[in-house]
């Protein structure tokens, strides 16, 4: 029966199905994953779902194992859909529900909160590549805007905004919405622009390229070339990068689709009209009121500097006369010599005057108070431009709101070259957009060179014609015929990562590659009829997760006489459910993200008295070079560049956090205080283990059911009662002893 589990959970095991699976010659696209999906015969027996059909014909009938205790399918559903446990008061009202329908209830209760946006979001963000910086080496530079991708992927997974269209605003947003540079950015073009930071999530240097124009060149290349794994990775399942230097060793995809791919993508990154990460940001509304705030921005700074340099100019004679005082005992040769270097042009002064003013630069420096308070006069002029200055200073114009984005340059789209061998400085034949041969489905793109369309952006309701703009149409050809309904390809690999998720496994246990040299279908009758579900739902995802969470197969014990199936948390609900448990998780969604810092012993942390400081870890800051300590620990995003699937790791560093971590310890005391608050339990330390029984054993399982949401065992409780006895005694002459007793045992239980 374990073993049973094991492949119905998705484990890797061969296959013994028709010819699909014999490997198919390079350059045809005989391929199992390249062919059309067929939906399978409808073989629904009575009280069971398709899924669970398809899943036991797969084993002649047997019945799938029990469902798991409600206590374990309320734990294991919220940690699915949320990345938190369930609250003891969800439990228990779960736990009571005696209706007929408490399951989808509770399904439906789940996926409707912030936290399933926030925790589907997170995988997404895995596959796009998502970071708060440019990760170029150690220069690893800011993306101060990016934190409005992440929110824009956790708001569409929250409302189930179909995946068709979420996957061509992140492709083609700006085409989509007739956006170009420079152009006019209405409130209805926000998110699909907003959504086209996909395409930047690359690693980029190219704004820390040297000027050699080689070195230029790679920079930029190399963007393209990360945007081109990351679209083959996150939508094909295909490991287009292989081909970037020579066809493909072992899948039908040449060097020509490779270039042909890039192609489609070089007008939006035209090396001669390139952006630098820094300059990607754009302010919205019309370009006039762009223009208009930029202008005012710049009027009104030239004014506060023509301010400033009034009060200088003021204070200029003020400091002259109380240094011409202060140099009055000195022998008037020198006072010259010291004068007149420092009315000599900086550029102009010897390295005499240079040293003699370095060696009076305390004397020299002569600042506003101490003119205040040698001249009335200047005292009260000067507080009076200060008070102008100040006035003037809130006064100024606030920039117009800012997203980064993609979008390309209202020019003709250049010619793309393959380059041979992958040497960037030698360009071969001229490559056309297209997609890869062996994908049988083929893409239509536009044949007259850039198109013309007339865009009427809605505003409140208005139509507002912004004129007609010239795009290539590239993007937007490339997002449609990703999301064809007859695209066989991307609905499967989508299905089989939101399996993966599920079940800890997916149908094809190589989630980045289900080309020849990955890994078979273990169920791939089950997998079409997933990818037809989704496309028959309107590519809904909440749909899709309705389907596998009723299904027997998830419910299952996963238990047998001997194993338990347990699956890890992944880092991010390691950490935001110790912050749950103790009581401290702060819940608020969206915005800029909580800043990291680097610790005396060198590791990457969270500051404790910073504002959001026990956030999610989805809204950590996500430096490349510099990942959170505990989240890399615990086998967190690796983006190098792109994270298809985590690793699971077991290392010693793992227990050594649970147990000398400050992070763990701090969390341990607060979830003390949580449950000792709540039954008031104290120790007198002169009475070292007398704790009274009955308080004792309602406080201990109050713990478990935080922590693990069910009471413990017999066995447990009885460890617990000897631990805390042990404890009272270690501690019997500490102060704070009940909070270091509980302190200890709740670090025990996280």
């Amino acid at each position: 029966m374990f073993q049973r589990f094991l492949v119905i959970c998705g484990a890797s095991l061969a296959w013994a199905g028709s010819g699909q699976n014999v490997a198919a010659p390079l350059g045809s696209g005989s391929h199992w994953a390249f062919q059309p999906m067929v939906e399978p015969a409808p073989v629904r027996p009575t009280g069971r779902s398709m899924m669970d059909a398809l899943v036991q014909a797969k084993w002649g009938g047997s019945e799938l194992a029990p469902a798991a205790d409600r206590r374990v399918l309320i734990r294991r559903l919220s940690f699915d859909l949320r990345g938190l446990p369930p609250t003891p008061t969800e439990v228990a009202a779960f736990v009571d529900d005696h209706r007929a329908d408490a399951w989808e209830r509770l399904i439906e209760q789940f996926l409707s909160s912030p936290q399933y946006g926030e925790r589907w979001g997170r995988h997404w963000l895995d596959l796009a590549a998502y970071a708060d910086s440019n990760g170029y080496f150690n220069a690893d530079t800011d993306r101060p805007l990016a934190w409005k991708y992440r929110d824009y992927v956790v708001r569409s997974i929250q409302q189930d905004k179909p995946f068709d269209r979420f996957i061509q605003e992140q492709i083609a947003g700006d085409e989509l919405v007739g956006f170009v540079r420079d152009g006019d950015l209405m409130p209805a073009m926000i998110e699909p622009l907003i959504a086209t930071q996909f395409l930047r999530n690359a690693p980029d240097g190219s704004g820390e390229s040297d000027g050699n124009p080689l070195e230029v060149k790679v920079d930029r290349y190399s963007v393209i070339e990360g945007t081109v794994q990351l679209i083959g990775n996150a939508f094909l399942g295909l490991t287009l990068q292989c081909a970037r230097c020579h066809d493909h060793k072992f899948e039908p995809i040449t060097q020509n689709d490779y270039y042909a791919l890039q192609a489609i993508l070089r007008p939006a990154y035209n090396p001669d009209s390139w952006l630098k990460p820094n300059e990607r940001a754009v302010g919205i509304g019309t370009r006039s009121e762009r223009e208009a705030r930029a202008e005012a921005i710049q009027q009104h700074e030239s004014a506060l500097k023509s301010l400033r340099t009034s009060l200088e100019d003021y204070a200029t004679p003020y400091r002259r006369r109380l240094l011409v005082e202060k140099l009055a005992a000195w022998e008037e040769s020198s006072r010259q010599t010291l004068l007149q270097a420092l009315d000599t042009k900086e550029k102009e002064r010897t390295d005499a005057m240079k040293a003699l003013l370095k060696t009076h630069a305390t004397l020299i420096e002569i600042k506003n108070d101490a003119l205040m308070a040698r001249f009335k006069d200047f005292g009260i002029v000067s507080e009076n431009l200060k008070a102008v200055i100040q006035r003037r200073e809130a006064e100024r114009p606030l920039p117009l709101e800012q997203i980064a984005i993609l979008a390309e340059p209202n020019q003709p789209p250049p010619s793309h070259h393959l380059l041979v061998r992958g040497n960037h400085a030698t360009e071969g034949e001229e490559v056309p957009p297209a997609v890869p041969v062996a994908l049988t489905l083929k893409m239509s793109l536009p044949t007259d060179g850039p198109r013309f369309a007339s865009v009427h952006n809605q505003d409140n309701g208005h139509a507002s014609d912004s004129g007609s703009i010239k795009t290539s149409g590239r993007r937007l050809a490339l997002a449609r015929w990703l999301t064809a309904p007859d695209n066989p390809l991307v609905a499967r690999v989508l299905v089989n990562r939101i399996w993966s998720f599920h079940f800890g496994q997916g149908l094809v246990s190589s989630l980045d590659n289900l080309g020849q040299s990955g890994a078979k279908p273990t169920h791939p009758e089950l997998l079409d009829w997933l990818a037809w579900e989704l496309i028959r739902s309107g590519w809904s995802l909440k749909h899709l997760h309705r389907v596998i969470l009723t299904s027997a197969a998830w419910k299952q014990t996963g238990e047998n006489a001997l194993t338990p199936n347990l699956r890890r948390l992944d880092a991010e609900s390691l950490r935001d459910a110790l912050l749950a448990v103790s009581g401290e998780l702060e819940l608020q969604t969206g915005g800029p993200y909580t800043p990291i810092k680097v610790d005396d012993d060198g590791q990457i942390v969270i500051d404790e008295t910073t504002p959001g400081a026990r956030r999610r870890s989805l809204y950590l800051q996500q430096r490349r070079t510099q990942p959170v300590g505990l989240l890399q620990v615990f086998d967190g995003a690796a983006h190098n560049p792109v994270c298809v699937q985590r690793v699971q790791s077991t290392v010693a560093l793992q227990s050594l956090s649970q147990l000398n971590s400050d992070f763990v310890r701090v969390r341990s005391r607060h979830f003390a205080r949580r449950i000792l608050g709540d039954h008031d339990l104290t120790l007198d330390s002169s009475a070292a283990g007398e704790l009274m029984p009955k308080k004792t054993t309602s406080t201990l399982i109050a713990a478990f059911e935080l922590a693990w949401c069910r009471p413990p065992a017999d066995a447990e409780l009885s460890a617990a009662q000897s631990f805390i006895h042990t404890q009272a005694i270690q501690y019997a002459d500490q102060p704070d002893v009940t909070e270091r007793i509980w302190t200890d045992f709740c670090q025990m239980l996280l």
